[in-house]
């Protein structure tokens, strides 16, 4: 058998896309809290510059940053769906040709 043949583990491709996606939506749920925290500062729970300052830094920093977290896991997720699917097609091809 030849060393260079490359094969996936379809399960656990397919378990690793279900736990990207688990994962995207507890960050889609930190997500909901820090925005319920960024409304409690502006109905002023705390006010002034500091307030202003940490809505600010939760909307546009966390929420963002989580944002683009949550961008990547799922690309990761729809590439790994991809190569599943590639690798399939391959060992269909391979197979047609014995």
């Amino acid at each position: 058998m030849a060393d260079n043949v490359l094969k996936m583990d379809y399960n656990e491709a397919d378990s690793t896309i279900e736990q990207i996606k688990v994962v995207v939506g507890y960050l889609q749920e930190i997500n909901t809290e820090l925005e319920a925290i960024a409304n409690a500062l502006e109905g002023g729970a705390l006010l002034g510059k500091a307030g202003d300052a940490l809505v600010a830094g939760v909307r546009k920093e966390a929420i963002s940053k989580i944002n683009d977290l949550s961008e990547a896991l799922t690309n990761s997720a729809d590439y790994v769906a991809w190569e599943k699917e590639d690798m399939l097609d391959a060992e269909k091809q391979s197979a047609a040709l014995f």
